[in-house]
């Protein structure tokens, strides 16, 4: 199948018109010259054929005269014989005429002869005049018939009354001579009238038999038949005598018919030949139109090939005010220049935005290689350093002329990282697979390190401060496991607490009996109080598990604080001193008020505590993006980060010779899970311990779980 572009291609448009005109001229030639042979033989044929037309009517003229005469004599003939006669000459006559009017082998009719009128007339006559011989031949038959009885009447001897049978011979002889139906029939009545009275029943001397009249009765019967055959003859003689008039005009106006087609034919003639004389203009028109649209496509071809050598010739001397030049043509191989131009053209430009945009990404690529927030060295194979930033300098823990150190000697500040590992001159080095380590400084900073091999044999180091989030690890860590110690310790208070019911309920069944003495009543009295210590304690160890009944509601930190400023500035003492920084605007939270003011009364008597000789005590209270924090600060003795990590854990306590049980800070941190919440320390040592508790803000009448601390 031939594409729509090289249907449009110059090497197709041009070669086919030229193609095309030269068809056009030879089709012209040919059918100028086909036609003009055409009209020249058909010229010729139609004059022979005039001349042979206008014979052949002469003939057939004279023929249907011959034949229209013949008419008068069937119109005349009273003999049978003579009629079947004549109509066989004209049956044959006819029959001359139809051959005629056929057109020979190989000889094209003429236009108007032989028409259907005359055919028809002419078969009318023949079948008309056959039947006229068929009715000819049997009135002859009939007429023979008559004869023979006549002849039998003549000889017989039937009849023995003379005079009787010379009357009905008279009879039968005037009948067979009768020409006429009504002298038949009143001879046929005389008749009748002689014979009736000598039948069967009269007297024996004048009887005649049947037999006797049987050949009389043949005359009547043959006379009569004949007579009607005679009439039907008459009847299609005076029919066949009008169908001869009306042939007779037919043929009269053959000759009309006949030179009216001639001039028909020449009148066909002559359309054919103008027709022929338009068909040969038009295609001059279309030569000439052919000519002209192939010249304006030359043209146009060339103005667009020089246009587009133009504009690559601006190109290629650099130009960037170049326009992509106009075609208007649709040849494919202009249009495919055109698309060509217009690509590379735009291939210049985007080469140039690319090496500018290149540039601009490498200036980027410094800057940010300079300026991440990560560490990371290059070293090639052979360990010397390739590149680095400021960056990876500080986390591993050198100053600026670190640069210039291979790998081995640049990770020694980390003792974590095994020197061999690296490659150093014609060592390769041990590492194979990417290998993570933590690094923890003398000042608390994590640093985590990644080591990895690049496809050429070199090192790449990357190095980032996880500082903050190994933090959140460990307090992640801290957190489950302070889940686990409450989960367990809701167990043991729960097992506890069925124990001392079982104690309570038996000391109580006791203490109804009579008939104790004193000592045993006190014994009794001992085990109720320490029944009721028992109970106590599981009842503390209930709220370190979170299990305890609470009752929230929605609560409004900020005034909650301020009303327990006199009784927390009494349980604090006169050495310590009270401080409040709530932050206005704060949110509704869902809490139960009375357990969250013994938390906050519990944090501050553990900051009085921290300070033995007495500071400030700051009670804070802000919103962060997740709900509210509540924090109380002191600026007692602090805790190390290892009793930090376990200050929720419950009967873990730093005051063992002051009496303390453990659980305060436990009790704390169980509400604060309870409430959907969470808590935790800063604490150093010597500079004091901050203890913050954060509670979702209220979302409808349910706390929200979200990350407390950001």
């Amino acid at each position: 199948m031939i594409s729509r572009p090289f249907l449009s291609s110059i090497a197709f448009r041009l070669p086919f018109a030229i193609v095309f005109i030269c068809v056009l001229v030879f089709s012209l030639a040919t059918i100028a010259v086909y036609g003009l042979q055409r009209a020249r033989e058909e010229m010729a044929a139609y004059g022979l054929q005039a001349f042979s037309s206008l014979a052949k009517a002469s003939l057939v003229s004279r023929q249907v005269s011959d034949l229209v005469s013949s008419a008068p004599f069937l119109m005349n003939a009273t003999s049978p014989y003579r009629v079947s006669s004549e109509s066989r000459s004209v049956v044959g006559q006819v029959d001359v005429l139809l051959r005629a009017m056929q057109p020979e082998s190989g000889e094209k009719a003429v236009k108007g002869f032989a028409s259907a009128r005359i055919v028809e007339l002419l078969e009318t006559i023949r079948n008309q005049t056959t039947t006229l011989a068929a009715d000819a031949d049997s009135a002859q038959q009939h007429k023979a018939e008559a004869a023979a009885a006549l002849g039998e009447i003549a000889t017989g001897r039937g009849i023995a009354d003379a005079d009787f049978r010379r009357r009905l011979n008279g009879i039968v002889q005037s009948a067979s001579n009768s020409d006429s139906l009504f002298q038949l029939g009143e001879l046929r009545r005389r008749y009748v009238a002689e014979t009736t009275p000598r039948l069967e029943r009269a007297a024996p001397d004048v009887r005649v038999s049947a037999a006797e009249l049987a050949p009389y009765e043949r005359v009547f019967e043959a006379q009569t038949q004949y007579l009607l055959e005679m009439f039907s003859i008459r009847a299609a003689v005076a029919r066949l005598h009008v169908v001869s008039r009306d042939l007779s005009h037919a043929t009269e106006t053959q000759s009309e018919a006949v030179a009216r087609g001639l001039n028909d034919d020449l009148l066909t003639t002559s359309d054919v030949l103008s027709r022929l004389l338009v068909i040969v203009a038009f295609a001059a028109l279309l030569v000439l139109a052919m000519a002209v649209l192939s010249i304006r496509s030359v043209m146009r071809v060339s103005r667009g090939i020089v246009s587009l050598s133009s504009g690559m010739n601006a190109l290629a001397e650099g130009r960037k005010d170049v326009e992509t030049p106009s075609y208007e043509g649709s040849e494919t191989e202009l249009v495919r220049l055109l698309e060509a131009f217009r690509a590379f053209r735009e291939s210049v430009e985007r080469v140039s935005r690319l090496r500018r945009t290149a540039e601009a990404a490498a200036r980027t690529i410094r800057s940010t290689f300079r300026n991440m927030n990560e560490g990371i060295a290059l070293f090639d194979p052979r360990g010397r350093p390739i590149t680095m930033n400021r960056r990876v300098i500080e986390l591993v823990g050198w100053s600026g002329s670190a640069r210039k150190l291979p790998a081995r000697k640049f990770v020694e500040p980390i003792p974590e990282i095994e020197p061999a590992l690296l490659p150093a001159d014609e060592d390769r080095g041990a590492l194979e697979d990417r290998a993570v380590l933590r690094h923890r400084s003398k000042a608390g900073r994590v640093t985590e390190v990644s080591l990895s091999r690049q496809p050429d044999g070199g090192i790449v180091l990357l190095a980032r401060d996880v500082t903050d989030m190994d933090r959140q690890e460990a307090e992640a860590a801290k957190a489950h496991r302070l889940d686990g110690i409450m989960r367990m310790t809701h167990q043991v208070s729960h097992e506890v607490g069925n124990m001392i019911g079982i104690i309570t309920g038996s000391l109580g069944l006791l203490e109804r009996e009579t008939g104790f003495n004193d000592r045993q009543k006190r014994h009794l009295s001992r085990i109720r109080k320490a029944a009721d210590r028992g109970r106590s304690l599981a009842g503390s160890m209930l709220s370190i598990g979170s299990q305890q009944p609470i009752h929230p509601g929605a609560v409004e930190i900020g005034a909650l604080l301020r009303g327990m400023a006199d009784v927390l500035e009494i349980a604090i003492g006169e050495k310590c001193r009270l401080a409040f920084d709530i932050a206005e605007g704060l949110p509704a939270v869902l809490l139960d008020p009375a357990l969250f003011e013994q938390s906050v009364l519990n944090l501050c008597l553990n900051a009085a505590a921290a300070m033995p000789e007495g500071g400030t005590i700051l009670v804070r209270s802000f919103r962060n993006e997740t709900g509210v924090v509540v924090a109380v600060s002191d600026e007692g003795v602090g805790m190390s980060p290892e009793a930090a990590d376990k200050a929720f854990e419950p009967y873990f306590t730093t005051r063992n010779e002051q009496g303390g049980a453990g659980l305060g800070l436990a009790v704390v941190y169980g509400f604060v899970r309870q409430s959907g919440g969470d808590a935790r320390i800063h604490s150093t040592p010597g500079k004091g311990t901050t203890v913050e508790l954060w509670f979702p803000a209220r979302a409808g009448e349910r706390p929200i779980t979200t990350p407390p601390f950001p």
